[in-house]
């Protein structure tokens, strides 16, 4: 397994986990801006999944040449975040916006997104593991 594989899969889990422990926070203290862990675990997260999306695309390039990893490097989290604000624009066309809107579809797209990271990452690492075994 290589070290992008293993990587990416270790930091989306973790990107997940900080985003849980995050909403966690938010459902405990009763909605948005209110728990003081909120903003951390984001900043956490977000920078974890930025970590995993690098790795990530680098680890779906793996055998090419070094340019091309490079590239999926740079264009994954551009990716990930770009299909978050689509996940976030979706759901706003058909959830209400204002103060009657629940602090969960704020979140969505952060649990969309994690979600299909982590299954990208976990899919990389069972082929690799496949292809050596």
């Amino acid at each position: 397994m290589t070290t992008s594989t293993r990587t990416a899969l270790i930091l989306a889990i973790a990107a997940a986990g900080l985003w849980s422990a995050k909403s966690v926070f938010i459902g405990t203290a009763g909605g948005l801006d209110r728990s003081p862990f909120e903003g951390p675990f984001f900043l956490a997260g977000l920078a974890t999944f930025v970590a995993a999306a690098v790795a990530l695309g680098s680890a779906l390039t793996n055998g090419r040449p070094t340019w091309v990893r490079v590239v999926g490097g740079v264009v994954a989290p551009i990716a990930g975040i770009a299909l978050s604000m689509v996940v976030n624009a979706v759901v706003g066309a058909f959830v209400t916006t204002g103060a009657d809107r629940h602090w969960v579809w704020s979140e969505v797209n952060l649990w969309v997104t994690v979600v299909l990271v982590v299954g990208l990452a976990f899919a990389a690492h069972r082929r690799e593991v496949a292809q050596t075994a």
